[in-house]
Formats: structure tokens, C-alpha cells, sequence
């Protein structure tokens, strides 16, 4: 069953800190419905503390409720509000956003996830990278190219695995008739 608080948690490439010790595993828990009751704690995500948000994540993984003190035993938890992190995802018109070198501009760029990119996908480091080298590039009037952006939405590869991940390994409606006409094609694979 899905979380009330839609919550997620990540165990990205350890160590990810620097000194981190290899006995220590670092982990991310977010969720997008925090003013929601939880299902195993039966509070707001946002009034909960620290252990009982772990809690909250250990039923959604599975633990029985008698065997949880031993991971709060031995996990620390940092809660944070982040109100604002999807903020660049939100509806906007042109102009919304500066460009990164506003028109007529000699010494000021606006660099990171809030400075309008044509065609690229906010959320990512690229997007903040690229910022960057579009605002050096223009400012010093380089003559160099800055990084294509790779039109993923276009790309019948992503879009087909994109969609088969969507349904979590159920078959896609109509695979059978799809893997018919791509049979013995370039595009067999896809399916």
C-alpha cells in the first residue's frame, strides 16, 4: 500500500560523506504529503519527531512493530521541512524566470535551478552546470559551444523504458500486438 505522506527513501553510493565511517550507512526519506496523517503513526508528517518518522518508514519496509527499537537504537535522524524543494516544478509563464544572461546584460547572470533554460529539465546538476557555463561563455564572449541538451522526451528508447518502468513489470496494454509489428525489426528490443 502506498504511504498517506507518498513517502520515499534513498540509499544513494556510500560513503556520502567524506568522512563517513564504513560501518555508517546514510539514507534520505522525503515525502510529498506531509499535513497527512501517517498510516502507522497517526499524526501530520510535520508534527512527527525524528523516531517516529523512522518509524513511519520501518512500517512501509515491513518491520513488525516489536522488532523497530533495534534500528531507532542505532540510527539517528535529522528531520527537515523543505516547503520550497519542488518549487521550480510549479506552473510559470514566460518570463517568470530571468534568462541566464538577461538581454543587455555585461557583468550579472543568474545561475542554478530558477534561470530559464529553453528545453532543458530543471531538478538536475546538469541544469545548474549549465547555467553556469552559458553565463561564462556569454559573459566573457567565448566562442565555444555549451553542452547539447539531449532531448530524452524524443527518444523512442527512453520513452519505451520509461513507460515499461511505469508499470512495474505488468505486461503494457497491447504488448502482444506491439511485439508482432516491431518483430524482426531495430526496434524489437524495446519491448
Amino acid at each position: 500500500k502506498d504511504s498517506n505522506w507518498l513517502l520515499s527513501v534513498t540509499v544513494n553510493r556510500q560513503p556520502q560523506f567524506k568522512d563517513q565511517p564504513s560501518d555508517v550507512i546514510v539514507a534520505w526519506a522525503y515525502a510529498l504529503f506531509p499535513d497527512n496523517k501517517g498510516d502507522f503513526i497517526k499524526k501530520r508528517m510535520s508534527e512527527c519527531t525524528g523516531k517516529e518518522l523512522l518509524q513511519e518508514l520501518l512500517y512501509h519496509l515491513g518491520i513488525d512493530e516489536k522488532d523497530m527499537q533495534q534500528y531507532i537504537d542505532e540510527s539517528k535522524v535529522r528531520p527537515a521541512m523543505m516547503p520550497y524543494i519542488t518549487s521550480q516544478f510549479m506552473p510559470r509563464v514566460a518570463g517568470d524566470r530571468p534568462e541566464v544572461v538577461p538581454e543587455g546584460s555585461t557583468n550579472l547572470a543568474f545561475l542554478g535551478q530558477f534561470a530559464e533554460i529553453k528545453d532543458d529539465c530543471v531538478f538536475t546538476v546538469e541544469y545548474s552546470v549549465r547555467s553556469a557555463i552559458m553565463a561564462v561563455y556569454t559573459l566573457l564572449k567565448l566562442d565555444k559551444k555549451v553542452p547539447e541538451i539531449y532531448a530524452s522526451q524524443y527518444d523512442v528508447r527512453v520513452v519505451a523504458a520509461s513507460t515499461k518502468a511505469m508499470f512495474s513489470g505488468r505486461p503494457l496494454p497491447a504488448e502482444g500486438i506491439v511485439k508482432k509489428l516491431l518483430a524482426n525489426t531495430t526496434l524489437e528490443g524495446l519491448i
